[in-house]
């Protein structure tokens, strides 16, 4: 099966093929905690090697070098692991990470510095205040939906009064989608020339090559192939999920849930109470399970937020059925309203145990879901993240200036990674 795909605009293939883009490229740095274990971390290594294919100077600092996401590192001498601290090893991460990056600013002095993602941005913000003008540019991406309406209440005017902060604090964000450019502007307080939407690289062009097809003509099985993809923590929501698959699946049905988490025990016992332990698989992590997905029928996704799911992207892009909850302002575009996908509630445990009830295996418009999964490519997402670079440094002439004048000297941080 191949995915048809959407050409790139004009203005993108303009900076794809302009060779004296290349040479402006800015110096660009990244910190994370570790190789993993979420998408945060997986969409944020492979646009370090996208970007260094690209021709961009980029470093990354770790804070840890396990992680599930090892065979996604870029080459050797692009990342620095921080080594662990006397007494407390590598706990008080974020802490850790904080110092390490604003040494790192002041010996390799990037033109910007990338923030992946919601969960580094105490680190940006800190930065930000600890270094004044000396900071670089701040690029954020918005990994997450801002309405958490799954946070206590006592908890939410204190979170609406961070993301005011991180609106004065950071100089750019990237949104995943409009639905959640317009979500970052409302609530965190950011004007039009700060927030910019990119394409979130899921995939490449190659993998939509390589999707299997479904499984169409092989020998009839029993029941229904249900499957979930992810950690194994309270975000996604697996109870729920348990307790509608119990009430809606048949007796023949199984269910299979990649991924690792501190909450297997609970699920475990959870699936015991419902009577569904012996439909119920877990298969811990994959490295690529977008390979395992053309082997089920349906996807199930339970989430109480995310930004914007990269397994329902490999999920279309397999042409697979989705039933999800509206977990973010980027679900209702990613699945074109419902046509590509039923879309319940984050609580409507009725409502998700009646979409499981109807769903079946020929239910998905493939070729309509295929050429969506192709808007979330690395090839879409470097000429709009070249842009975007761009465009910040044009914002910011002292800056721009200074990345020209730098963009071949070695600092004393490369000495060192060399």
């Amino acid at each position: 099966m191949h995915c048809s795909r959407p050409p790139l605009p004009p203005s993108d293939n303009a900076i794809v093929g302009s060779n004296r883009e290349a040479a402006l490229s800015p110096r660009v740095l990244v910190f994370l905690h570790g190789p993993g274990p979420g998408g945060v971390e997986r969409i944020a290594l492979r646009l370090i090697n996208g970007w260094r294919r690209d021709g961009m100077d980029v470093r990354l600092l770790l804070g840890s070098p396990e992680g599930s996401m090892q065979h996604e590192m870029p080459p050797g001498d692009v990342t620095q692991y921080l080594p662990a601290w006397p007494l407390i090893g590598r706990r008080l991460a974020s802490l850790r990470l904080l110092v390490a990056t604003a040494r790192a600013i002041d010996a390799y002095r990037p033109d910007i510095l990338f923030c992946a993602g919601n969960v580094y941005a105490i680190v940006a913000v800190l930065l930000k205040l600890r270094l004044g003008r000396r900071c670089p540019l701040i690029l954020a991406k918005i990994s997450n939906d801002l309405m958490r309406s799954d946070m206590p209440w006592i908890m939410r005017p204190f979170y609406r009064l961070w993301l005011r902060m991180q609106g004065r604090a950071i100089d750019h964000f990237a949104a995943l989608s409009d639905p959640m450019a317009r979500e970052v502007a409302a609530r965190m307080g950011v004007d039009h020339a700060r927030l910019h939407v990119v394409p979130n690289p899921v995939l490449a062009l190659a993998d939509l090559d390589d999707v299997a097809p479904l499984p169409s003509s092989s020998l009839p099985r029993r029941g229904r192939h249900f499957v979930a993809v992810g950690r194994l923590e309270r975000q996604k929501n697996y109870p729920l999920m348990l307790r509608a698959f119990a009430a809606g699946s048949g007796p023949d049905d199984r269910l299979t849930i990649f991924g690792q988490g501190r909450a297997r025990d609970g699920l475990e016992r959870l699936a015991a109470r419902l009577g569904i332990a012996g439909k119920l698989c877990f298969a811990g992590f994959s490295a690529d399970v977008r390979r395992q997905l053309p082997d089920h029928d349906v996807l199930l996704l339970s989430s109480r937020y995310e930004g914007q799911p990269g397994v329902v992207v490999e999920a279309l892009a397999c042409g697979l059925p989705i039933i999800a909850t509206r977990c973010c302002a980027s679900m209702a575009p990613l699945l074109d309203d419902g046509a590509l996908g039923t879309l319940v509630d984050g609580e409507d445990e009725a409502a998700f145990a009646d979409a499981i009830r109807a769903a079946h295996s020929d239910m998905q418009d493939r070729p309509r879901a295929c050429a969506k999964a192709a808007s979330f490519t690395i090839e879409r997402a470097m000429p709009a993240y070249r842009a975007l670079f761009r465009h910040m440094l044009t914002q910011s002439p002292r800056r721009r200036h200074a990345a020209l004048a730098t963009l071949h000297s070695q600092s004393p941080l490369e000495a060192q990674l060399s």
